[in-house]
């Protein structure tokens, strides 16, 4: 697995007290793990914006954000009434495609945002060596 972002880069935007210490080296390779399975063509050095991603996504593992499922969508209409003890909630419908990101937390949003440049088109072949294999 590529290493995109480090401890060192976490600690250095958000400040050492984002995780407990004991959790940090796990957040941080959830937040590689997620950028890896992306399929993004990165250089080396990697680009400030690529490991900003990878921050975003580690604050977003230690907040228990990065892999959640959510169930519904957001909230379009609530409706209370008091004597009668009625209550009605309307959710938007969560988009199950490819396309759209609404669901996902702010912090996942922003990081794909980031590394939107990185990705390589659906259907294209990438030519070239990578430096990690053996």
């Amino acid at each position: 697995m590529t290493q995109y972002v480090t401890v060192a880069n976490v600690d250095e935007k958000l400040g050492a007290d984002w995780a407990p210490e004991a959790d940090k080296e796990r957040f941080v390779a959830m937040a590689n793990a997620y950028l890896s399975a992306q399929g993004i063509q990165v250089p080396d050095p990697v680009p400030a914006d690529v490991i900003m991603a990878g921050v975003e996504l580690a604050a977003a593992a230690a907040d228990g954000s990065l892999y959640a499922q959510q169930s519904q969508g957001t909230m379009t209409q609530k409706r209370v009434k008091a004597d009668g003890a009625e209550v009605e909630k309307r959710y938007a419908e969560i988009s199950t495609s490819n396309v759209g990101n609404a669901a996902l937390p702010s912090r996942v949003q922003f990081a794909l945002a980031l590394i939107g440049p990185y990705k390589a088109a659906r259907g294209s072949i990438t030519v070239g060596y990578r430096r990690d294999c053996p």
